[in-house]
């Protein structure tokens, strides 16, 4: 992100700061659907599996409360470019001894760092100098390397209707996230069944699979599975 973006992006969410306070507005959320993300988020991967989350531009770390709401009891790290938020969450989340909150740009994160799963929820919404596409492949690239297990970011779709969007924000081709996508593995969600004008990436880096059975790993099991019960099936007729 070029520093002329990072400014834009302090400034104006210091605005809505001052203007709400400690309140979904000012991260921008102001539908009541930051929950249905954040379940959408969930939907696929196996949260018991997940050790570690890396929450890029996390905000107040509402995901965090989401989260431990569902059980889960992993480390947390949150990471945002706005003092304000990371000392409010800190604030919220005090009592919670695997939750770290950093102030700065995640590319700065310590040489070695890795989280099994990195999150970024809306930072690709507005329109950004450097332009957008190239954004989007620099941070994927940087959540890649930063990852285990997987990535999961969002975007504004281009299935928005013309006249519901707004000239500073950024609406993703679909098409063109896939892509990028399957330069990094075979193994790749393109989620768009949660609203109707947003999708999430989910990006798996484990995409391996046996030529046998081409399917991912959490399938494999079903392929034995049928196997045996075809087996027993040949035996009962036999």
């Amino acid at each position: 992100m070029l520093d002329e973006d990072r400014i834009a992006v302090q400034e104006r969410y210091r605005k809505r700061w001052r203007e709400f306070g400690y309140d979904s507005r000012t991260l921008g959320w102001d539908k009541d659907c930051q929950w249905v993300r954040f379940e959408a988020l969930t939907e696929g991967i196996g949260l018991d599996e997940v050790r570690s989350v890396l929450d890029v531009g996390c905000g107040f770390g509402d995901l965090l409360g989401f989260l431990r709401s569902r059980g889960w009891k992993g480390q947390y790290t949150g990471i945002d470019l706005v003092k304000e938020f990371t000392e409010a969450a800190r604030t919220q989340y005090a009592s919670d001894p695997a939750a770290l909150f950093i102030c700065g740009d995640f590319r700065a994160l310590p040489a070695g760092f890795k989280s099994d799963l990195a999150v970024a929820i809306g930072i690709f919404n507005h329109l950004v100098v450097q332009g957008n596409l190239t954004f989007v492949r620099e941070t994927v690239a940087t959540m890649w390397s930063l990852t285990n297990t997987l990535l999961i970011c969002d975007f504004l779709s281009q299935s928005a209707d013309r006249d519901r969007r707004q000239d500073h924000l950024y609406y993703a081709d679909p098409a063109e996230i896939q892509q990028l996508a399957s330069g990094y593995s075979r193994r790749f969600l393109i989620h768009h069944a949660y609203m109707p004008f947003e999708f999430q990436l989910k990006l798996w880096h484990d995409g391996e699979f046996e030529p046998s059975a081409p399917v991912f790993a959490p399938y494999r099991h079903l392929v034995s599975a049928q196997t045996r019960w075809r087996n027993n099936q040949g035996k009962a007729r036999e």
